[in-house]
């Protein structure tokens, strides 16, 4: 097989391995009556599992792919000038995941070069 499509396996398995921590870590913030919840800059919500889940995701691709770039909605930015880079939004929705509305979603993309090239959806509390 190919070394591109190795490499593109690889990261689509590290993608849908990432989708399936922030489930387990979601999962099990959902609905709890200790979530705590801040204000950021811009005064969204962000809670405790935003930001756990964001460094789950963060030290699982610097151990698959310690030379890739992360772009995270909550704990920064590293390497953007790496060929790929992964966008994380550990929860899409918070104050869907604050409020107990299981229509919250973690989005994991890949750039390559600064254009799209990979992108997974993931509703976890719904299993879709």
């Amino acid at each position: 097989m190919a070394e591109g499509v190795l490499f593109s396996q690889e990261c689509i398995k590290l993608a849908h391995l990432l989708a399936d921590a922030a489930a387990k870590i979601t999962s099990k913030y959902f609905r709890s009556s200790s979530l705590s919840v801040e204000m950021k800059v811009d005064e969204t919500p962000v809670t405790l599992a935003d930001k756990e889940t964001e460094k789950v995701l963060r030290e699982l691709i610097n151990k698959h792919f310690p030379c890739h770039g992360i772009i995270g909605e909550e704990l920064g930015n590293e390497n953007l000038d790496a060929e790929y880079v992964w966008v994380l939004d550990p929860i899409d929705g918070t104050l869907s995941f604050v409020n107990g509305v299981p229509l919250f979603t973690t989005l994991i993309g890949v750039l390559q070069n600064g254009k799209p090239w990979l992108g997974l959806i993931d509703q976890p509390i719904l299993k879709d």
